[in-house]
């Protein structure tokens, strides 16, 4: 059965999410699939707008953070802006939700690094 277009774009904003436990917080973040518009996000974010040209992203683990993480409900828990103190999180936990986001986004655990050896 083909779908129409009303169909598709009533999918709109509904995203796979797991709840991921983050001992040193003390509770459960909720990562998520990212969307096609955060995914390119994330890839301009890793190679400045160039194709195939990783660069040295700054805080792009608390960034990526800021795209995965998201309320029961689905929705987005943090604003681009909030980056900038996840930053200052023990590693361990940014890394956990980093992991899992990478895992449930089909992207390469090497990619941060890859990104930052260039």
């Amino acid at each position: 059965m083909a779908l129409t277009r009303e169909q598709i774009k009533a999918k709109r904003g509904v995203r796979p999410r797991v709840p991921v436990e983050v001992p040193e917080l003390g509770g459960t973040v909720y990562v998520a699939r990212m969307t096609a518009r955060e995914r390119d996000d994330f890839e301009f974010m890793v190679t400045g707008g160039k194709v195939g040209m990783p660069t040295t992203p700054k805080n792009i683990r608390a960034k990526f953070c800021t795209l995965v993480c998201v309320k029961e409900d689905g929705t987005r828990m943090f604003e681009e802006d909030d980056a900038e103190w996840i930053g200052d999180l023990d590693t361990n936990v940014v890394q956990a939700i980093v992991d899992e986001g990478f895992r449930l986004n089909g992207i390469g655990v090497n990619a941060l690094e890859d990104a930052t050896k260039n």
